[in-house]
Formats: structure tokens, C-alpha cells, sequence
């Protein structure tokens, strides 16, 4: 697994994260919709999480 390619990963996981912090455009988004948001972007977190411990675990062909 190239540098890159992580760096890629992390990056993408770092973006969900900050675009979650942002204030809502929408002032009038249910609780229960917002909830299921903040479910939905922990979970895509917890699977990239997975991902780069899986792809870490791959030799590396020189």
C-alpha cells in the first residue's frame, strides 16, 4: 500500500469529520434526522478505520 494511497484515506476520513462540525444549512432538520446523519458518518468512520487496518496488513510488493 503506497504512502499516498493512505494519506488519500485519511484525508477522506478528516473531511467527513470537519464537513460533521459545520453548522447545518437548515435550521429546521429534525432531531431524528440528525441523529441518523451522526450514525451514518460513524459508521463510513468506523468502515475507513477498518479499511486502512486491513490494507496496512497487505505486503508490500517491492
Amino acid at each position: 500500500m503506497s504512502g499516498q494511497n493512505l494519506l488519500f484515506i485519511a484525508l477522506l476520513s478528516l473531511m467527513m469529520t470537519v464537513a460533521w462540525t459545520f453548522p447545518s444549512q437548515s435550521l429546521n432538520v429534525s432531531s431524528a434526522r440528525k441523529q441518523l446523519i451522526k450514525d451514518f458518518v460513524a459508521k463510513v468512520q468506523e468502515l475507513i478505520k477498518i479499511l486502512m487496518h486491513d490494507l496496512l496488513k497487505l505486503p508490500v510488493p517491492r
